[in-house]
């Protein structure tokens, strides 16, 4: 029994005899082989460290992150009230998250009413007071915030 084969199977074929053809000589040449071979090996090697090393750092940061959701968990589930210098360290935190120089925002607390100073960009307020609004502990926000006058605006104004 004859086989038939396609034109592409044979042009396949005789391509891919060429490439395991030029690779054996690639390696197996007797001046530069070795060094050819100990190169191929040492970056297996290094990509193979790499990759562990990127899946440890990967497991770290999932522990990391499971840690502190199990830790919010069960903060939210206390409701033991919170002292001034706490919440104000908790609003700072948040605070740093979600607004642009939370630095240049001055945190007072006095029995989870904050008192917020300084000089915030009119467009982060509400994004500012939402995050505050939503710090465990928190039971008022109150702010005495500037808002610098933007172009074409008219002057800034105080929110009570």
């Amino acid at each position: 029994m004859k086989a038939k084969y396609s034109r592409s199977d044979l042009i396949f074929s005789l391509l891919a005899g060429a490439g395991i053809g030029g690779a054996l000589m690639f390696f197996l040449d007797p001046r530069g082989g070795a060094r050819r071979r100990t190169l191929v090996r040492d970056r297996t090697a290094r990509a193979i460290r790499t990759g562990k090393e990127e899946l440890q750092r990967e497991v770290e940061d999932a522990r990391n992150r499971i840690s502190g959701a199990v830790a919010e968990a069960r903060g939210r589930m206390r409701r033991e009230p919170v002292d001034d210098e706490d919440l104000v360290a908790r609003v700072r935190a948040e605070l740093g998250h979600h607004v642009d120089r939370a630095g240049a925002v001055e945190i007072a607390s006095d029995h989870g009413v904050v008192t917020l100073r300084g000089e915030v960009p009119r467009d982060e307020l509400d994004d500012l007071l939402d995050t505050v609004r939503g710090v465990q502990g928190v039971k008022r926000v109150e702010h005495q915030l500037d808002l610098p006058e933007m172009p074409g605006r008219s002057s800034p104004r105080r929110r009570p």
